[in-house]
Formats: C-alpha cells, structure tokens, sequence
C-alpha cells in the first residue's frame, strides 16, 4: 500500500514537473515571438529584453542564444555576441542549417573584435635638417635658382627682335 502511494505521488510530481516546463517553454515562446517581431521592426533594445527573457526561462535552448547574438551584433556588442554565438553551436546538432549564419556572425565578431595593429607614428624630435629629403631639397632648389640667375644676366643674346612700333595705319617693326 505504501508502495502504492509513493509511486501515485511521484507520477503527479512528474506530471506536474511536466507541466510546469510546458509552462516555461510556452512562455518563452512567447518572448521569443515578441523579440522577433521587435528584431524585424529594428527596435534592437526591446528585441533584446523580449530574448533575455526567453533566455532566462530556457537556458537550455539554443534558440535564444541565436537571437541574443543576431540583436547584439546590431547593437554594436559583438564581444557579448561571441558568447552566445558559442552558446548556440554547443547546443544544436551538426547538420542544423542555421550554423553557417552563426559561423559567419562569429568570424565577423571576431574580425571587429581583434585589436588592429597600429602603424608607428612618424619619427619626432628630430630635426628636419637630419632628414635625407631635407638636403636633396636646398641643393636641387639652389640649382635652379642659380640657372634662371646665370640665363637672365647674359646679355650676349644674338637674338633679338626689333622694337614693334604702332600708328593708325597698323603694327610693325
């Protein structure tokens, strides 16, 4: 008899356990709809409330770690969205056809995340007479100079043009 009445208490712990979990799995479904509908409206906060919540009901899911991922990349957090990213791929199968999306999102992430390397800053304090252009500059720039001086002060030009005289008939030299 006593055997009897633990087992009668056990099958309704567990039909109530049950019960309790459709419960949850209605109710973040429900978020979830909610956060899809915000997502496709493009009110990223509110998505992202409406999953947290499907979340938290459901840890176990993979579902609201997809979502989480999707809205936080469009709110600019991809180091939180790796995170679910890799929530989601542990929880699904292999051949599930939403993985090539994640495996995009997540090489995106972490080419945003990865610190850039920076070129070094141009040589300061040093003078600009220590500098290789510096010189080829002044000698180029005096070389020119001395040229258009050395054509301009010859006065031996054998060349040149009688004066052009103008009256009311018209020009000529």
């Amino acid at each position: 008899m006593r055997a009897c009445v633990t087992a009668i208490v056990v099958a309704l712990l567990l039909v109530a356990g049950a019960a309790r979990a459709d419960e949850l799995e209605d109710a973040a479904q429900l978020h979830l709809d909610r956060g899809v509908e915000a997502f496709d409206a493009e009110d990223y906060p509110r998505a992202h409330r409406e999953f947290e919540a499907a979340h938290q009901l459901v840890p176990d899911r993979a579902n609201p770690y997809r979502w989480l991922a999707l809205t936080q990349v469009q709110l600019g957090r991809c180091p939180v969205a790796l995170g679910n990213i890799e929530g989601f791929l542990a929880r699904v199968a292999t051949d599930d056809a939403r993985i090539p999306e994640m495996v995009r999102l997540r090489e995106l992430c972490e080419r945003i995340t990865q610190p850039r390397e920076v070129a070094p800053a141009p040589a300061r304090g040093r003078p600009v007479t220590r500098r290789w252009w510096f010189w080829t500059a002044v000698v180029g720039g005096a070389a020119a100079l001395a040229t258009t001086l050395v054509v301009l002060a010859s006065d031996d030009d054998p060349v040149r043009l009688p004066p052009i005289h103008c009256d009311a008939a018209g020009c000529a030299p």
